[in-house]
């Protein structure tokens, strides 16, 4: 039985903030990836072979053309997955409950509700202008799941997606070499011999952590990015191609280029435009110098402390 699995995106720029979700992003990395590369992964790795990334925006036809076409073709199953949550369901069980039911669609459930993932027979897709709609009247089955499931709407449950891959508490699996237990570093990482580096934590590909920085507290640096002489992180995040300054102390955070969260206060700050942190270009990072800020040098401990203080 051929089967395809249809994923639905986030509608417009995929790197832009979503309304009322802070500065999250679904294109920010958790530990490496994606979630949406998570997704096709594990749908992959079902010997899913058609797999199709389409646009949330209900103005676009693609969700429903796609899978009418894939039904007329002799696509026989759809897993269709809207990109709001990471669910780690057992899809080989998703896939026998279905086939075991009456119903032509099955739609997954946990304590909260929908998480947006479905599965839809041929004949569905063929009868129906909308079968994805979460309004349609089609009678469905209804598949409860019981295991880890977060959903990614806001920076602060983008930040417990982390702690809990980071802490063993879900099944996402990091790359990178374990240099100690639980502390995850890319073989193209640099890390200062004087660098302080407590479990768990992860350091991503092309990362420079400089003298004297620290991370401590489930933190995590993505691809690209320098920490540099003496900052710390402490329950923080440092999205791709983010330079920060010396000598600043970042905790409960997001830094996204030259924007900070902080998940504490609710409040977002840019920290460009007081030399605090940049966004690291690609001639920057060959030249394997930092970019030079604005403002001249990043304030110190103190100082930023100070200004934190001061922050709306």
């Amino acid at each position: 039985m051929e089967m395809g699995a249809l994923i639905v995106a986030a509608g417009g720029d995929a790197g832009s903030a979503l309304h009322g979700s802070g500065l999250w992003t679904p294109a920010w990395p958790v530990l490496g990836k994606t979630v949406l590369q998570r997704w096709i992964e594990r749908v992959q790795g079902l010997g899913v072979g058609l797999v199709s990334v389409v646009d949330r925006n209900p103005q676009e036809p693609n969700r429903i053309h796609t899978m009418v076409e894939w039904a007329k073709e002799g696509v026989e199953q759809v897993l269709l997955i809207a990109l709001g949550s990471y669910a780690e369901i057992d899809l080989p069980d998703l896939i026998r409950f279905h086939s075991a039911g009456q119903r032509k669609v099955t739609q997954v459930f946990d304590q909260q509700g929908p998480l947006g993932i479905s599965l839809l027979d041929r004949g569905c897709m063929l009868a129906n202008q909308e079968p994805a709609s979460q309004d349609s009247d089609l009678p469905s089955s209804r598949y409860d799941f019981l295991g880890y499931a977060v959903r990614l709407s806001s920076t602060g449950k983008y930040r417990q997606l982390v702690e809990d891959a980071l802490e063993g508490r879900c099944g996402i699996h990091l790359t990178g070499s374990q240099t100690q237990p639980r502390v995850w570093i890319d073989d193209t990482a640099q890390v200062d011999a004087s660098a302080t580096i407590e479990a768990p934590c992860y350091i991503g590909p092309g990362t420079r952590i400089k003298a004297g920085a620290a991370l401590r507290g489930c933190s995590s640096v993505e691809r690209n990015c320098e920490i540099d002489l003496g900052t710390t992180l402490d329950h923080t995040s440092i999205q791709p191609n983010t330079y920060v300054a010396p000598g600043l102390y970042f905790r409960e955070s997001v830094v996204d280029g030259t924007r900070l969260e902080h998940l504490a206060r609710g409040v977002t700050v840019d920290l460009g435009t007081v030399g605090l942190s940049a966004r690291i270009g690609t001639q920057a990072r060959h030249a394997h110098r930092s970019p030079k800020l604005a403002h001249g040098p990043g304030l110190s401990r103190r100082d930023a402390i100070k200004e934190e203080e001061h922050c709306p």
